[in-house]
């Protein structure tokens, strides 16, 4: 089964499968400087830059790229996903509460929490419609879902599998009686999913085939936006969505702008959760990253859709003007995570001494200075899961003064697995300027303990065909991989699941290059994800953690940080953990 692999954009993470956050060490506060590399990550900021309640003028977006759809149930990318919020609503979203993670119901009254968290029901508020004016019922938030299902659409169950799409596909299915999406359903009005009842115009409910503690989540993410059957185009409906938040499509051209006007069937009264301050939102896409760094450095935009960190120019600007760096940037965690997966299937790697002899002398402070240093390089990691996830509890398995690796440490291991005198393996690596630079941090600090790494590079596409394929690896040999990931929401369980679980619960995405298969992992994942929030879990979800890194099967490096510009106009800057980046929904601008 191929791997499905995290994609790198700009030195920085997006996301393919499902993760995000919520409190960490210390909890909130408005520090922004990088972590001491000794101990725990900085905590997650709650500062506001330039908190206003002013309306009005037109908030100026620039990207790199176009969103990868604007169909709310084929996107599968985090930041669109954050500017989805400016058009649509879902069951549940985040509120506004810079640096912590709170969910609040948004069509929904309510946020639910059945005990057995297979059966979930909401309750949709009075007063909600479309932008033409259509009242919403719970049928079009159950068409919205049943979409999710439909081959014809990417995300479905004949597409690509999308992060929130594909898993709420997998839990609302029938294996004995498939459901293929509303194109080919034959019950009125195209409303057969038998999981998802709706007993009158304001009640959904969901009857999940397992359960499962993060469905709220997955209501927070687009598959859960209503979508008028009368309006909806199959394929063709990304490019141009029906409204149901604060804004409506006024002008698109795909791959170079979106004009957003406000919607006037959107009543404040309904929406607690999107201040909606500017008048309009104009986004220019397709532009060079660093042509976008000046722009707004120099205040001919407001922000970059990204989030991803600006570049080095932009960079050394900002580190030689302290009073820029403190009025108008952030430097926050993206939620992502750079690691070393060490394939436990390909020899001497398959024996566990020999893989703790890599975790112990690795030096993740070099691999930090690669990446830039400690401002735009990331905090020195020492766990699989990051700071913003839920649960995040910091240990360290294999410490070192500074992070810098224990040489000494990882020779009495090469001696435990039968290998003194070191050995030779191969690192598979991107071949862009600061995934090898990564990389020959990784061989010069594994010499030091007398393993001889040869380092493979590759660019995306060759990267993807090396990596994936278990088969192609062990023909290889490759014993190291240099990757990076993320996820779509703020748990342990969407972080660890594609990543370390085997067997049966093995995802049908799954990004284990290491091939990692350990019943601990399996076992903590399922009981996880079968139980409320409580502090039995949160222990648990550490116990699965550490069962992952005392594998050493992967070597966690650095915890992934992002240094953004905003211009001096832009108000109410906050960062969500909802989506590892400033929240889009709350800004706002001097007009």
């Amino acid at each position: 089964m191929p791997r499905c692999r995290a994609i790198i954009r700009a030195g920085t993470v997006t996301v393919v499968l499902g993760l995000l956050l919520a409190a960490c060490t210390g909890g909130g506060g408005g520090r922004q400087a990088p972590s001491d590399p000794s101990g725990p990550p900085a905590a997650i900021s709650s500062r506001v830059i330039a908190a206003s309640p002013r309306d009005g003028g037109t908030l100026r977006v620039l990207a790199t790229a176009d969103c990868d759809s604007w169909d709310p149930q084929r996107t599968a990318s985090v930041r669109c996903w954050n500017q989805q919020r400016w058009i649509s609503r879902q069951l549940v979203t985040y509120a506004p509460s810079p640096g912590a993670l709170r969910l609040a119901g948004d069509l929904a009254t309510e946020v639910p929490a059945p005990k057995d968290l297979r059966t979930w029901t909401y309750t949709l508020r009075e007063g909600l419609a479309f932008e033409d004016g259509t009242p919403i019922t719970s049928r079009d938030v159950k068409y919205g879902i049943e979409r999710a299902f439909a081959p014809e659409l990417a995300g479905g169950s004949g597409g690509s599998g999308g992060a929130g799409s594909g898993e709420v596909v997998r839990l609302l299915q029938d294996e004995k009686n498939p459901y293929r999406g509303p194109y080919t359903d034959p019950t009125p009005d195209r409303l057969g999913l038998a999981a998802v009842t709706t007993p009158d115009d304001r009640t959904i409910m969901f009857r999940l085939n397992r359960p499962f503690a993060d469905w709220n989540l997955l209501m927070a993410s687009p598959v859960s936006t209503p979508v008028p059957r009368a309006h909806d185009t199959g394929a063709g409906y990304g490019s141009r969505p029906v409204a149901s938040g604060p804004y409506k499509i006024e002008n698109y051209r795909p791959g170079e702008s979106l004009t957003l006007v406000r919607n006037p069937e959107w009543d404040r009264q309904t929406d607690p959760n999107r201040p909606a301050h500017p008048d309009r939102v104009v986004e220019r896409m397709g532009l060079a990253a660093a042509d976008i760094d000046s722009r707004i450095l120099t205040d001919q935009a407001d922000i970059a859709a990204d989030q991803s960190g600006v570049g080095a120019e932009a960079t050394a600007r900002i580190s030689a003007n302290p009073g820029l760096r403190a009025a108008r940037t952030t430097s926050e965690a993206t939620g992502g995570l750079r690691y070393l997966a060490v394939v436990t299937t390909v020899a001497p790697l398959d024996k566990l001494a020999c893989r703790n002899a890599v975790a112990w002398a690795v030096d993740k402070s070099a691999q930090q200075t690669a990446r830039g240093g400690p401002l735009v390089g990331g905090d020195i990691a020492a766990t699989m899961l990051t700071p913003p996830v839920r649960s995040f509890s910091w240990f360290d398995l294999f410490p070192s003064p500074g992070g810098s690796g224990n040489p000494a440490r990882a020779r009495t291991e090469l001696g435990a697995c039968g290998r003194p005198d070191g050995f030779e393996t191969t690192l598979v690596t991107r071949s862009d300027p600061l995934s090898l630079a990564q990389a020959e941090a990784v061989r010069a600090s594994l010499a030091r303990a007398g393993i001889t790494v040869t380092v493979v590079k590759f660019d995306d596409a060759g990267y993807a065909a090396a990596v994936d394929s278990p088969e192609h690896v062990h023909t290889m040999k490759y014993g190291l991989v240099l990757a990076a990931g993320a996820a779509t929401r703020p748990t342990p369980y969407a972080f660890l699941a594609p990543l370390a679980a085997s067997g049966s619960i093995r995802p049908r995405y799954s990004t284990n290059i290491a091939e990692l298969a350990l019943p601990a992992v399996d076992q903590g994942l399922e009981q996880g994800i079968g139980a409320a929030d409580s502090e039995d879990t949160a222990s648990l979800w550490t116990q699965t953690d550490r069962a992952v890194v005392g594998s050493a099967a992967y070597v966690p490096l650095l915890y992934d940080r992002a240094l953004n510009i905003y211009s001096s106009r832009l108000t109410n800057i906050h960062y969500s953990p909802g989506f590892m980046m400033t929240d889009f929904a709350s800004l706002g601008v001097v007009p």
